[in-house]
């Protein structure tokens, strides 16, 4: 069968994009990887130790997770069958509703089927064309794409700079709504969002603060109850959060009060147009909760093992790239804040180049260690990295051999 006119020179194209992808050094593959394990996974016939993951605490792998995901699967079925407003909300995805509200404090939640969807359909209904919404430099992809989505005048200040967002609230045209995004702890650099200062500024600006806090929720704070709470500041009037990284299972929700909430049931397009949750996906949702309640160590252990890994690559003369330390924390309360220093799960080595720092990646996997190189556009030129994640179940040891060896491939 030939190809039409129309298909072949988009297939010309196709190939030229990917050719120029490969002349850039910005080209990715998919590879195998299978779990082993909660820390250590099989990839290239090779089973090595792994800080990739957004398991942060390691309930990916829970047998309590497990167990609860094939009960459901059992009882309900593989899934929901349809959108939450047709015939996808049942009394699982529910009660999930309200177990996450009232574990992380807020009035209520709506869960989503995955953190994209939810930043991509939230941000469009709440503000629109004639509105301002300032938008920190580094937050998450689909953060851009909604601003985008919006119509709404959108202002990028650079990241963590309170200055820039004040004169972007200043300068805004009289009468419009104002949003302000932010990353609780940030995807690539794992630092803090300066809550407490960025809260009192959008309440004297009369602006909403959204605080997308996928990597926070569950990882930091008081019993992994997010970077909020780690951080005194007074609780926003959105947090979106992950199922699917420190809850080790997949998902997303926004946490809300009930107007907002009764807004987005009707407004929000990726709510109302896409399929609910699978039970066995809630399921082990609502499980991770229960287990966060029983095993309060692993919030505790996996900030641990974060400083530990911070104390090994400095012990190296590797400092990661963003500073152990803010001005902006809460007096010490909980293991999260401790002499000012971040136990957020995300390390970043940086090496500023892509070359290197693919080299760097693959001469760790020979090591027995998955670190995944970070490229444009994930960051920016020049911010090239190995991203290192860290998990409750890894161990002190790990964090030093990986130390060493990352010294030893980068010197």
């Amino acid at each position: 069968m030939s190809l039409t006119t129309g298909a072949c020179e988009l297939s010309a194209s196709v190939r030229d994009a990917l050719a120029a992808l490969e002349q850039a050094g910005l080209t990715r593959k998919l590879r195998l990887v299978q779990r082993c394990g909660p820390v250590r996974v099989r990839l290239d016939e090779t089973e090595v130790v792994s800080f990739a993951s957004c398991d942060y605490l390691g309930l990916a792998t829970h047998p309590r997770l497990a167990q609860a995901a094939a009960r459901a699967a059992q009882e309900h079925g593989t899934s929901a069958g349809g959108a939450r407003l047709l015939c996808g909300h049942d009394e699982q995805v529910a009660a999930l509703e309200h177990e996450l509200a009232a574990f992380f404090g807020a009035p209520r939640a709506l869960v989503f089927s995955s953190g994209y969807l939810a930043n991509l359909g939230l941000i469009p209904a709440l503000v629109g064309p004639g509105d301002l919404l300032v938008s920190d430099a580094l937050v998450h992809a689909s953060s851009v794409d909604a601003c985008r989505l919006s119509g709404a005048q959108v202002e990028v200040v650079p990241h963590n700079d309170l200055d820039a967002v004040a004169s972007a609230l200043v300068g805004r045209p009289s009468g419009s709504r104002a949003l302000v995004l932010v990353e609780g702890v940030y995807s690539m650099d794992g630092d803090l969002a300066p809550l407490p200062a960025l809260s009192a500024l959008c309440e004297q600006h009369g602006a909403q603060l959204l605080v997308d806090d996928a990597h926070g929720l569950g990882a930091v704070g008081p019993g992994g109850r997010g970077t909020v709470c780690a951080t005194g500041a007074p609780l926003p009037a959105l947090q979106v959060g992950n199922l699917g990284k420190a809850l080790g299972s997949y998902g997303a929700f926004v946490l809300l009060d009930e107007s907002l909430r009764e807004l987005l049931l009707q407004t929000v397009r990726s709510f109302v147009f896409t399929c609910a949750l699978p039970p066995p996906v809630v399921a082990a949702a609502r499980e991770a909760l229960l287990v966060l309640g029983d095993e309060p160590w692993r919030v505790a252990q996996a900030q641990d093992r974060a400083r530990s890994l911070r104390a090994a690559l400095a012990e190296q003369g590797l400092t990661p790239g963003i500073p152990a330390e803010t001005g902006d924390l809460a007096p010490p309360q909980d293991s999260c804040v401790r002499s000012g220093a971040l136990s957020t799960p995300i390390v970043p080595v940086l090496v500023g180049d892509g070359a290197r720092a693919l080299s760097a990646s693959a001469l760790l996997l020979k090591r027995g260690w998955l670190a995944p190189a970070v490229r444009p556009p994930t960051v920016p030129r020049g911010g090239e990295r190995l991203r290192l994640t860290v998990s409750a179940d890894h161990t002190d040891e790990h964090c030093r051999a990986l130390a060493r060896d990352l010294a030893e491939v980068l010197s």
